[in-house]
């Protein structure tokens, strides 16, 4: 089977929790581990997942430094594999074995996010921000399970988690622009419209074209459709157009 998960460490805790250092690395098993590291930056995941199962199964069964960082790198490739189950059974693994360390939980958070286990999520969130709120992970964690919240209709628990995160100083575009949308979301359009104004004032380059937008999107809804125009108008000139944006901009000329 290609995903290899080395149960038999799962259920020998003690024994993960004796850390053999560098020491029992041979020279086949770093090989292995290189020839991952290679196929995993070239793209072939699929490949890098395979050789690092190789060097795993060339271990002691015993956790060691040489092990951890095998396991990180194949939770990379089964990623970037999409096969966030694998990548997510990894992240438990080394939550075992390492105490669940925040990046790991903010890891499992995101992953658990795309598979659409939300209260698992929410849980490796909370856990998460509890150790070490205040990282790019963390903010990456928050913008991925509020962004799943908000999908699935749980407004609420997604605005909770944005305003504890902004009264603890995590505050960019790209979040009040995620305040906003469940605003718009909640149709609570003059709410939607302060947290839109207040990210491009934020002076967040990444997040001004959504922002842009997303006002567009409320001042249609309040049938101000002039300022809507203005604004699509702007967006369009600033960062291209589609399909979409056009027809929305046709659209608002008639009215």
């Amino acid at each position: 089977m290609r995903r290899f998960v080395w149960n038999m460490v799962v259920m020998s805790l003690a024994a993960m929790l004796l850390m053999t250092g560098c020491g029992a690395k041979t020279k086949e098993k770093l090989e292995l581990r290189n020839a991952g590291i290679d196929k995993l930056n070239a793209g072939d995941y699929h490949g890098a997942i395979e050789s690092f199962d190789q060097a795993l199964e060339r271990s002691q069964k015993v956790v060691g430094e040489f092990e951890l960082d095998v396991l990180k790198y194949r939770a990379d490739a089964e990623t970037g594999a999409e096969d966030y189950e694998a990548a997510a059974h990894t992240y438990e693994v080394l939550c075992q074995v390492e105490e669940e360390k925040p990046e790991y939980l903010y890891r499992l958070c995101m992953l658990y996010e795309r598979m659409e286990a939300l209260d698992k999520a929410l849980e490796s969130y909370k856990k998460a921000y509890e150790k070490q709120p205040d990282s790019e992970m963390a903010a990456d964690a928050l913008l991925a399970l509020g962004q799943g919240l908000t999908q699935n209709g749980r407004l609420e628990e997604a605005m909770e988690l944005y305003t504890a995160a902004m009264n603890a100083g995590i505050q960019s575009g790209k979040l009040y622009n995620r305040m906003g949308v469940c605003e718009l979301e909640a149709e609570n359009y003059d709410q939607a419209l302060g947290f839109f104004e207040k990210g491009m004032k934020s002076g967040d380059a990444e997040a001004k074209g959504e922002l842009l937008y997303n006002q567009a999107v409320v001042y249609e809804k309040k049938q101000d459709f002039a300022k809507a125009l203005e604004l699509l108008l702007q967006y369009s000139a600033e960062f291209g157009t589609n399909p979409e944006v056009e027809r929305e901009i046709a659209f608002l000329r008639t009215r």
